[in-house]
């Protein structure tokens, strides 16, 4: 339980924490992957490692939920800590995204503090204060963003299948990692306040974790469920599109729309690597995926999983398989009317959204406002327009922008830095004043990160509460969705 001396400890040395954030994330995988070198070949995504978007993430998350702990308040007992701000921000579930692979769940340890330091023994007398994993009494202000990071991090660890066991590895490096950063800094009352952190946080995952193989009644430890491609087929220049269903007697876990499988592939080097797919409606019997084969154009490593996919794989092979995951689902909200808004393979959960409210709520006000590059590489076209077509409320529009990686060196962009489908491919503003917005519009943004961060900014232009834009991002996040004046403006009469 964090203590109100663990505040005071997390404060002081939060501004050396973050300073040296950087330096720690890319300490901790050199640490992590030098002890088990089969984490990167079978579980993190080896392309995400090589450009540095998995360090970045962790780096920005362990100071953004170190930065929400220190501004929880205790009731009277702990004042409000001046010049704290909420670095995440703290909207509803689902409007911000801290959706990662990141390992160290956004928090750090330096391992066991001893029990008879000054710093345990001052905490026996100070404040408890409640964590964010539980409800907290009404007396006590806790700040949601940190249990939406926790959210999030499950999410993509359930995805990665990430246990207890790799929890207690990433808590060794990582207190390592903080040790080589902060020197003398690193006292016994800093260990102990981060390992608290640590913990809790890692408690929070494991619970969340655990219940998402629970439901689908697939024990965590178990082999990986196999599943069996019955349909094979490229929808698009540079998209394959498969069907999948249980390779033995039992049927594939029920999904709700919007939610994701991970696909695991053995690659010609041996390596399992995993990426996620979303779940695009269909039956119950079945899983249907679709992939787009990530070309770097010589910028980014090309995508290792969906070129085995395009390339390695046809109808009557096999793939392992997670249960499926994911908040960003539409099931469970109001009845308010919806604007989807996608951009690329973003199309694939908006077609299991479109799916479910065509056999569930026919009449349901729909606006759908997809973007691509170009049309050869729009996928499921057919598919899309005749979703909409099906519910008489329910509209249409597709943009072509005819972006590319290319023109990122018109916008001064080191291509170096940029990932696939980054801020060049949507030149354009986007015009949402077709969706006719009103504060009641509840939004879900589904796409390239660069895409949702000018998409959210635009919406919030055009009056949609951020609490009321959903979105979830596969890989890493860098903060770019939230953090990033993208330069929308709504235009003026």
């Amino acid at each position: 339980m964090l203590t109100s001396s663990h505040l005071a400890t997390l404060r002081s040395t939060l501004p050396l924490v973050a300073a040296a954030a950087d330096d720690i994330a890319d300490d901790f995988y050199a640490r992590l992957f030098a002890d088990r070198p089969d984490l990167l070949r079978d579980q993190f995504n080896r392309g995400d490692q090589a450009q540095g978007r998995q360090q970045r993430e962790l780096a920005r998350t362990i100071v953004a939920l170190a930065d929400d702990v220190v501004g929880t308040q205790v009731g009277s007992h702990v004042p409000q800590l001046p010049g704290t701000h909420t670095t995440v921000g703290a909207d509803s579930a689902g409007s911000d995204s801290r959706g990662s692979g990141s390992a160290g769940a956004g928090s750090a340890s330096a391992g066991s503090a001893s029990a008879g330091s000054a710093s345990a023994r001052e905490a026996s007398a100070a404040v408890a204060v409640a964590p964010w994993s539980v409800s907290a009494p009404a007396s006590w202000a806790v700040r949601s963003a940190a249990r939406e990071i926790t959210s999030r991090l499950a999410q993509r660890h359930a995805a990665l299948r990430i246990g207890r066991s790799e929890y207690d590895l990433f808590e060794r490096h990582l207190g390592a990692a903080f040790a080589a950063a902060l020197g003398d800094a690193w006292t016994e009352e800093a260990r102990e306040a981060w390992s608290t952190v640590y913990r809790q946080t890692r408690d929070e995952l494991v619970t969340s974790v655990e219940a998402v193989y629970r439901a689908a009644d697939q024990p965590l430890d178990d082999d990986w469920r196999e599943a069996l491609i019955t349909d094979y087929r490229l929808v698009a220049e540079d998209v394959v599109a498969l069907t999948l269903v249980s390779a033995d007697s039992e049927a594939l876990p029920p999904y709700r729309a919007g939610q994701f499988a991970s696909i695991q592939v053995v690659l010609p080097d041996g390596a399992r690597q995993i990426r996620q797919y979303s779940l695009r409606g269909g039956s119950d019997e079945q899983w249907r995926i679709s992939a787009r084969v990530l070309d770097g154009e010589g910028v980014v490593p090309d995508g290792e999983v969906s070129t085995h996919l395009r390339d390695h794989l046809s109808a009557g092979d096999v793939v392992s398989v997670s249960p499926p995951i994911g908040s960003l689902t539409i099931d469970e909200l109001d009845d308010a009317p919806l604007v989807l808004v996608s951009a690329g393979i973003g199309c694939t959960p908006v077609l299991g959204m479109l799916d479910h409210l065509a056999r569930t709520e026919p009449t349901r006000e729909v606006t759908v406002l997809h973007f691509e590059r170009t049309p050869e590489r729009h996928a499921h076209r057919a598919e899309l327009e005749a979703l909409v077509a099906s519910m008489p409320n329910a509209r249409l529009r597709v943009s072509y922008t005819g972006g590319s990686l290319s023109a990122l060196s018109a916008l001064g962009v080191p291509l170096s830095e940029v990932s696939l489908d980054g801020v060049g491919a949507y030149l354009e503003p986007i015009d949402l004043d077709v969706a006719r917005l009103t504060a009641s519009h509840r939004v879900f943004l589904c796409g390239p990160v660069p895409f949702m961060a000018i998409a959210r900014a635009a919406l919030i232009e055009h009056g949609v509460p951020a609490s009321r834009v959903h979105y979830f991002v596969f890989g890493p996040d860098d903060g770019t969705v939230v953090g990033a004046d993208t330069g929308q403006r709504r235009p003026q009469p």
